[in-house]
């Protein structure tokens, strides 16, 4: 049944999107109602849920693609599973290549985020021998963290202060220098949704001879990403959440001028900068050559986790079927419903980026009051977390107008 739901509104949904000539601007001339999408998400029948941020629910389309990857594990490549795989396998990077302005080739799979990020740090030489790193605080925690045990080894790391969650320019461009070395931040922070100016960024980074790194788990799949005017060097992120994907399975970016050999630096005597990650298997060992895996591949670590890769593909899908820009207009359609039923001298806004990411944030005065009436109504959105009296609402395609009713009632009482 759910098999056939979702060939109906896939298949059917994009053969009329073909139809109706959609250019890409906008909303889609035929957007699905929201209903047959929430009908999708078996997770939706038992809860109002408004935390995409979080992770999206897992889609029934979503179940179709691991349970064939189970299928093809438990009963061998027979009767098309081998050729659906091989499909799958070929085309995934590629699918996530075009959602954010890239070539395949410059698109590798790395589980998670940070682990993109770590490489992007570990491929920088310059960085032991004084360089520096610049970052702000709305950048992930879990980044900070890690930057933050750089710093106590003795890499310069420095981290530029947000003014009441908005990250300035100036401050940014006051932190780096000649010896900035990375620039790494998130393209649409995880604490109020905040969207950095990232090609003022980039060009600051690039004036001065660093590379970009952004973070854009919060971004890929619900916000518009062009890398290359943008003007990143490195991106990754998870697929859990706007990818409607599962744990474990993830992209990394790396622009093609950025694959190649190290890149001697004067500013930093006796090194080589490379200007990428390195390469999984590169040089000579013995009498042996190893040529290293072409394009970004070469960032893979051996294996990967297949089936994360199976459901991601079918979260890409999904995505390509509706637009990016109509999911990300019909949450911000969303969120300024809500806030037009906010007590606002209860509820301070946090976000200062409404109408350009799917994060809403606010001040709460009792998180573990608002954390006990949330869960009495079945209502789920994030409280908490990196800051402890902020609520974070985050819907998405599934959701629907009486969904943030439902939310509005709960945030009175």
């Amino acid at each position: 049944m759910r098999r056939r739901r979702f060939l109906h509104t896939t298949l059917g949904g994009a053969a009329a999107m073909g139809a109706a000539g959609w250019n890409g601007a906008g909303d889609r001339p035929d957007r699905p109602h929201p209903q047959s999408v929430r009908d999708l998400f078996p997770r939706l029948e038992g809860e109002t849920f408004l935390n995409g941020a979080g992770g999206t629910p897992l889609g029934d389309f979503t179940d179709e693609a691991i349970q064939r990857y189970v299928d093809m594990m438990r009963l061998g490549p027979g009767d098309g599973r081998g050729a659906w795989w091989g499909d799958v396998w070929g085309r995934v990077r590629g699918r996530f290549a075009d959602l954010i302005g890239a070539d395949a080739a410059e698109v590798g799979l790395v589980e998670s985020t940070k682990a993109g990020e770590q490489l992007v740090l570990d491929a920088l030489p310059g960085l032991r021998s004084g360089a520096n790193v610049v970052t702000n605080d709305l950048h992930f925690s879990g980044s900070l963290h890690n930057l933050e045990g750089l710093r106590r080894a003795g890499v310069d790391v420095r981290f530029v202060p947000s003014d009441d969650f908005r990250v300035s320019l100036d401050r940014m461009a006051d932190a780096i220098d000649d010896r900035t070395e990375l620039v790494t931040v998130s393209l649409v922070s995880n604490v109020t949704g905040h969207v950095e100016d990232i090609r003022a960024l980039a060009d600051l980074a690039h004036g001065h001879g660093a590379l970009l790194f952004a973070d854009i788990i919060q971004a890929a799949g619900i916000v518009p990403i062009d890398v290359r005017s943008m003007g990143i060097d490195v991106a990754a992120c998870s697929s859990y959440k706007w990818l409607y994907g599962i744990h474990g399975a993830g992209f990394l970016y790396v622009a093609r001028e950025h694959q190649g050999a190290a890149i001697a630096d004067d500013r930093f005597p006796g090194t080589a900068r490379r200007r990428y990650p390195p390469f999984a298997v590169d040089g000579e060992a013995g009498t042996l050559s190893f040529a290293p895996r072409e394009s970004a591949d070469r960032y893979r670590p051996g294996h990967v986790n297949y089936l994360g890769y199976a459901a991601v593909d079918a979260g890409l899908g999904f995505i390509a079927e509706h637009g990016v820009e109509s999911m990300l207009a019909h949450t911000v359609r969303l969120n300024r419903r809500l806030l037009d039923q906010l007590d606002r001298d209860r509820y301070r806004v946090l976000s200062s980026h409404l109408y350009a990411s799917p994060i809403l944030a606010l001040a709460v005065p009792d998180a573990e009051g608002l954390r006990t009436r949330l869960q009495a109504a079945d209502v789920v959105i994030g409280v908490g977390g990196d800051v402890h009296n902020l609520a974070r609402i985050s819907p998405a395609i599934y959701n629907t107008e009486e969904d943030v009713d439902r939310l509005a009632e709960v945030l009175s009482l």
